[in-house]
């Protein structure tokens, strides 16, 4: 089989009953909604790597399941590595914030899952100097309310009005999640 005949094959399979839907599986997973910047460039870039690793294992097409989990695998990587360098680029805007914001997004313990991280990136980009100190201070260190009312020198219902700031500021990363 000469190579067009490959990328056809490989692409008839991926529009074959629902086999594209792995790849909106896989931008939920990242959490990339449709309203994402670059939500259709990685829908593109998606239904490439289906076709590109349809074609790297010939010998995987006899388990359908299997070889749609490896091509589900295949898509999550290179969407990830995708977001990443994108990620890469916006970090500078972060870097005069706290001080050691930009090491957090490379902390194993803070932040051992790259999703999570890619959530985390996204989060911080949106909020001012400020609520990064209270979504630091909660979830990375842990601290209550108090504490942080008493470490920044701010009252705790000024802490809750900046916890709701911050909530209808990231509702477009976590979509209705935060609702209830």
């Amino acid at each position: 089989m000469d190579n067009k005949t490959d990328y056809q094959t490989a692409f008839d399979f991926m529009l074959e009953g629902d086999h594209e839907v792995v790849v909106f599986g896989v931008l939920k997973r990242l959490n990339v909604r449709p309203w994402h910047e670059h939500y259709q460039d990685l829908v593109q870039e998606g239904r490439l790597e289906f076709v590109d690793a349809y074609q790297k294992y010939p010998d995987q097409r006899d388990d359908e399941k299997q070889m749609l989990s490896y091509i589900y695998q295949s898509v999550k990587w290179r969407l990830l590595d995708k977001l990443r360098r994108s990620t890469r680029v916006s970090t500078p805007i972060l870097r005069g914030g706290v001080e050691t914001l930009t090491n957090l997004f490379f902390d194993d313990e803070a932040l051992a899952d790259v999703e999570t991280n890619l959530i985390f990136n996204n989060v911080l980009a949106v909020l001012n100097e400020k609520e990064q100190l209270l979504i630091r201070g909660l979830y990375l260190e842990g601290k209550t309310m108090s504490q942080l009312s008493e470490d920044l020198k701010v009252s705790r219902k000024t802490l809750y009005v900046w916890r709701n700031q911050i909530k209808t500021k990231i509702k477009p990363i976590w979509g209705n999640t935060l609702d209830g």
